[in-house]
């Protein structure tokens, strides 16, 4: 018998059933379809790296939890009206004022619709929340042990990795998935009358009550498990405003709290079933109070009286627990055997600036080419195409160089996606690639530039990087030098290339030479399905219809060397920068990529945002764009666990496992056998080359500042806090907090030479060092963190800058300085084998002409111990000139194949002639006559400068003031004397 169709409710025509059902087709593939097509290209990109495993592990894994999560919640939704419809009453009133009756009769016509379509819609929302959590569900599945107990429940630190969190993602969703019931229940009820509101007390019937009341029951006794489980939450607590982690307070109140709340609830839960039987609400609606009356005392009101009236007054009681954040967070960061160092406080001021041969190391390769400075020199002299574009900070390495390891510059020249012709063909099939790696030694220059006026600076001879193309030192080590893969030419994700096309080779490798791609990398698109897909991907019909593209051409896209790996590893956190290795066995270039594995809490350890912690950027060069950050979320453990490498023409991708302790990482392997290889299987030429990751080592120096001490009560009284140096307004790091840099030199308290990563700290808010932190990349110490404390006379790095520009040795050459248009780089702090430290600052000539290079004109340096300075054009004569002492001693010792006895320490001209010598009278061209006016003003310059010195440690303003203006009445009477001796020439 056929349903009587319900007055009021409309009928739609066949006509219009038939174009609803056109658009809705039509909706679902404009919403399903670029989805299909990402999927089918995603395979093949995948396939194509020999990894469609990683890609269908993921769309397996979210679809599995989509479906699981979905359904669950679609049969709670589903099961709540169902319920409540199989109760429903036999015989309802039909007063004329009841307004559900209308709905009733719709449901009731409708009733398969009204009881599927909102399940199903509760359903996919609920999928497409729940299979955002597709880690959290393997890692569960996979989890590894750490080997380490909490301190305050014993548990392995892996339950709260990786089982606690997939017990509160169950959690959450049962909650929803009652909660939703509830609701569909309670609404199913009133439409079916088993609710009435009508007259003045309404009714609720005995099918309603029960349903509504379990509902609510088993609720509260999952609340109960809640409770339990929210005990071990406690370990991140962020209660206290000093440290994360269980406190006091949550360890003497909220943990017992959590404890009487899940009786409480289970008291609560009891009470809701009584109520079913004894047919009566007061019980649940008491129970309903208690809960929420025990929640707000207990569970809030106990908790804030203790920190209050307790914790508050006496913060010593936080001391046990402080110890356990300060052990949790060095274990956390790989803080834990970081070695600290002190600089002995009875070494005499003669010691701190006598340099020995152990500082040669250093001093043989202080970094004059600064890599955020030079990059206009490389790309100009080199004579670069406008197609091609050079990276505004270069990268820096350690090669073998005349037979010991240096400091060298590397370059890759890269295809600049913005500077391509604008015609399909021409910049999606003939300009595809860049064109070979330019490097030079960072502490060399082609010649030394020792005049110190404008004619210096427009012509380009002097003060410019000695370069090899396609090599290292002179070595042509480069075979393969087309780059397809790379940071500029991936910067556009939707820059694509398709080589190999038919008939002649048209690549543009020159303007007289064309190649074809012969490599592996990329996806073919040789038959008409991956193009029409790609195609579709792209929204360009020239993939599909030009006749240029035959059977062996591919499409190369996904060029960033970073998203390549993180594509292939998605559970790493990728370093913000990647660098250039020349594999002198295949004569490639690869770029390597540091990985991390992390997890966003680790019990009682400090929560870090790695976009705040990794913040010293270098600032763009005007009109480029800004660099790479890191996302800005918080991590609670990261290991360097992971370095990838990524070839630059054919985009293959290896991930090598360098840190086989990690669970974290192990977990996933269990999850991607495939991916990861053992550390071991990366090539030698490579692994040589692996460096301490910056962004790793800008995380550990941001949680130094605070965490550098092992004494409870000093943490807690916060009065040995540091900060990372501010950097000087005239250096790179404009702006912004200095930061660290790479440079081969000895390790702490002398040694041989490593690849090193420095940087300095200060005391909160005031301008002198607190230490040196630095880690290296090679030696016995390699990964390790050293810490050496500073004598407290040590300036910062911005008073070191302003010491050096009001030092007589710049001051005197400030007229021929605002001509050179000067550029500075890094202020870079060295430290000496004797424990004390010396600043070294390259300055830049800049002509104003358009696209003229700077060049190195000058070698600033700073004396720590009396606030010397050196203003010369090489280092040996600018540290003697700032007071150090054995200067000639210190780097007697040049490495085999190193021509001249001060070799590494001056600049080298090409034939191996030096610059100007030590002890020049700054401003004056050797060769000059020296005038006894012009040597009477240079000793009143040095006696005004000691003036200085010596009132600024008496600490009398008075007498710093007259100091002052009789050095400025002395520079004053020096330049006239100088331009006399010159005007005399």
């Amino acid at each position: 018998m056929t349903t009587p169709r319900a007055a009021g409710v409309p009928s739609l025509s066949r006509r219009a059933k038939i174009l609803i059902g056109l658009a809705v087709v039509l909706l679902a593939l404009l919403l399903i379809g670029p989805r299909v097509v990402d999927v089918y290209t995603g395979f093949l990109w995948f396939s194509s790296l020999g990894h469609a495993g990683v890609l269908r592990t993921v769309l397996l894994s979210r679809f599995g939890l989509f479906v699981i999560t979905g359904l669950i919640l679609a049969v709670f939704t589903f099961a709540g009206m169902w319920l409540a419809y199989r109760v429903r009453p036999a015989f309802l009133p039909s007063p004329t004022d009841d307004p559900v009756v209308r709905y009733r009769a719709v449901v009731t016509s409708k009733l398969k619709t009204f009881a599927v379509v909102p399940a199903v819609l509760v359903g996919l929302i609920a999928g497409i929340f729940g299979q955002a959590s597709w880690q959290q569900v393997l890692l569960f599945f996979n989890r590894e042990t750490f080997g380490v107990q909490d301190p305050e429940f014993g548990k392995d630190i892996g339950f709260y990795a990786f089982t606690l969190p997939f017990i509160e993602f169950l959690l959450g969703f049962v909650f929803a998935g009652l909660i939703v019931m509830f609701l569909a229940n309670l609404l199913a009820h009133y439409v079916f009358g088993g609710i009435r509101l009508a007259g003045r007390d309404g009714s609720l019937s005995r099918g309603a009550r029960i349903q509504l009341a379990s509902i609510a029951g088993v609720f509260l006794v999952t609340k109960a498990v809640a409770y339990w489980f929210d005990r071990y939450a406690l370990v991140y607590s962020n209660r206290s405003s000093m440290f994360t982690g269980a406190n006091y307070t949550d360890i003497n109140a909220v943990l017992p709290a959590k404890a009487i709340l899940t009786g409480i609830a289970i008291i609560c839960a009891a009470a809701f079933f009584a109520g079913i039987v004894m047919r009566d609400l007061r019980v649940p609606a008491i129970a309903t109070v208690l809960m929420l009356f025990s929640s707000l005392v207990v569970g809030f009101g106990w908790p804030q009286a203790v920190q209050t009236f307790s914790v508050g007054p006496n913060t010593e009681r936080e001391l046990p627990y402080i110890n356990r954040n300060l052990e949790a967070t060095k274990e956390a960061y790989g803080l834990t055997d970081a070695k600290y160092e002190k600089t002995d406080s009875k070494v005499s001021d003669d010691t701190l600036q006598t340099l020995t041969q152990k500082d040669a190391p250093s001093l043989q390769n202080v970094r004059l080419l600064d890599p955020n400075v030079v990059s206009r020199a490389f790309s100009t002299l080199n004579q670069l195409k406008e197609y091609y574009r050079l990276p505004d900070q270069l990268a820096v390495d350690r090669y073998d160089v005349g037979g010991r390891p240096t400091n060298v510059l590397m370059a890759p020249i890269e295809l600049n996606p913005d500077k391509t012709p604008t015609d399909w063909t021409s910049r999606h099939m003939v300009y595809t690639h860049g064109n070979g790696l330019i490097t030079a030694p960072a502490g060399e220059v082609d010649q030394v530039v020792t005049e110190g006026n404008k004619d210096a600076v427009n012509n380009t001879a002097g003060g410019q990087p000695v370069f090899t193309r396609d090599g290292v030192g002179k070595q042509q080590t480069v075979k393969q030098n087309r780059l397809y893969y790379g940071e500029i030419i991936g910067s556009d994700p939707n820059f694509y290339s398709i080589v190999g096309s038919k008939g002649e080779a048209r690549e543009y490798d020159s303007d007289t030479a064309r190649s074809r791609y012969e490599g592996d990398g990329g996806v073919n698109v040789g038959s008409w399905l991956p193009r029409l897909a790609y195609a579709i991907k792209f929204t360009e019909r020239n993939i599909l219809l030009n006749p240029n593209i035959g059977d062996e051409s591919k499409i190369i896209y996904q060029r960033d060397p970073r998203d390549r790996v993180k594509q292939i590893a998605p559970f790493l956190t990728v370093d913000t920068k990647t660098y250039p290795v020349v594999d002198s066995r295949s004569g490639r270039i690869q770029w390597v990529v540091d990985g991390y594995t992390t997890l966003p809490k680790y019990p009682y350890a400090q929560q870090t945002s790695l976009s705040d912690a990794t913040g010293s950027r270098q600032q763009a060069a005007p009109g480029q764009p800004q660099q790479r950050r890191q996302p800005d979320e918080k991590v609670g453990y990261i290991r360097n666990s992971v370095k990838a490498t990524v070839d630059a023409y054919d985009g293959s991708v290896h991930l090598y496992q360098v840190d086989d302790k990690d669970p974290v990482l192990n977990a996933w392997k269990k999850i991607f056998p495939s991916v990861i290889e053992p550390g071991g299987n990366a090539p030698s030429e490579i692994r040589q080359h692996f460096r301490y990751p910056q962004d790793l080592f800008e995380v550990q120096r941001f949680l130094l500042q605070k965490y550098h001490t092992n004494d409870a009560n000093t943490f807690r009284q916060q009065n040995d806090v540091w900060q990372v140096a501010g950097a000087p307004a005239d250096t790179p790091d404009k702006d912004g907090l200095q930061a660290p840099y790479y440079s081969v030199a000895a390790q702490p308290g002398g040694g041989p030479a490593q690849f090193q990563l420095s940087s300095v700290l200060q005391p909160r808010d005031q301008p002198y060092v607190s230490a040196r932190v630095s880690v290296s990349s090679d030696g016995d110490d390699a990964g390790r963190i050293i810490v050496r404390d500073m004598p407290r006379r040590t300036p910062g790095p911005s008073q070191a800058a302003d010491l050096i520009k009001g030092s007589p040795p710049y001051t005197a050459d400030n007229a021929n300085i605002s001509a050179l248009n000067p550029r500075f780089g890094n202020l870079q702090a060295l430290g000496l084998a004797n424990g004390g430290q010396v600043y070294v600052w390259p300055m830049y000539a800049q002509s104003s002409e358009q696209n003229t290079p700077p060049k190195l004109i000058k070698v600033l340096t700073l004396n720590p111990v009396t606030s010397g300075a050196g203003y010369q054009p090489t280092v040996a004569a600018s540290l003697t000139q700032a007071g150090f002492r054995g200067v000639d001693a210190a780097l007697a010792a040049a490495a085999p194949g190193v021509s001249g006895p001060t070799a590494g320490a001056t600049v080298p001209g090409p034939n191996g002639e030096q610059g100007q010598q030590p002890g020049t009278t700054p401003g004056i061209v050797p060769g000059g006559p020296e005038t006894p006016e012009l040597e009477a003003a240079v000793q009143a310059v040095s006696d005004a400068w000691g003036a200085v010195l010596s009132a600024q440690r008496s600490g009398d303003q008075v007498a710093v003031g007259q100091a002052m203006k009789r050095l400025g009445d002395a520079v004053g009477k020096l330049q006239e004397a100088e331009g006399k001796s010159q005007g005399g020439n």
